[in-house]
């Protein structure tokens, strides 16, 4: 049990470094930033909040928008983090706390394919893939209410929006991310390779 523990803390914490990683890269190279980047991480720690949190608890988001704009999916995973009572997208910045856009645990949904293990939100440690969905501009609210997800995308792009999970023990939130990082590529394609 130790050593799957500390297995899941080194794992967290290169997950973390790798995405800190990729931002230098990111910002170092401003090809990145075409306008048809449609894939954005944040990680997720207490120091963000605002106030911070003095929290082992960890976590990353993924969201991606499809070709169309019409829709977008997330996956939020998160480590070391117990009781949780909601996951949420709030317009703000990073130094104030805002209003909910987006029920990240509401819009869950039920996924076609059984590869991916989503963890079913109880009193015990979560640990792994919190919430997988997928929304639409109808799904919006708050300040986004009756807007389509090009909204939602520029906000993020303008560093406006932040993911928040709250907890029994943290009612206002626990850990939260504060930044979105445009990936334009998360990882190389196959035929990227020379396989000769």
């Amino acid at each position: 049990m130790v050593i799957k523990r500390f297995v899941h803390n080194l794992l967290s914490i290169l997950i973390g470094v790798s995405i800190v990683l990729l931002c230098e890269l990111i910002y170092s190279n401003p090809i990145v930033f075409a306008e048809n980047v449609d894939r954005f991480w944040g990680v997720l720690t207490g120091q963000q909040h605002v106030p911070p949190n003095n929290t082992n608890a960890v976590g990353y988001v993924g969201l991606k928008f499809a070709d169309d704009p019409s829709r977008l999916v997330y996956n939020v995973n998160v480590d070391d983090i117990h009781n949780i009572t909601g996951v949420y997208l709030y317009e703000g910045n990073k130094k104030q706390n805002g209003t909910m856009i987006l029920d990240l645990l509401e819009e869950a949904k039920e996924l076609k394919n059984d590869d991916i293990n989503i963890i079913k939100v109880t009193e015990h440690e979560i640990e792994g893939t919190l919430a997988v969905g997928g929304v639409t501009s109808d799904d919006l609210q708050g300040k986004l209410k009756g807007k389509s997800l090009s909204d939602l995308r520029k906000m993020i792009m303008e560093e406006q929006v932040y993911v928040s999970i709250l907890t029994k023990a943290y009612p206002h939130g626990e850990i939260r991310g504060n930044e979105f990082i445009p990936i334009d590529r998360a990882l190389p394609d196959i035929s990227d390779f020379h396989w000769n």
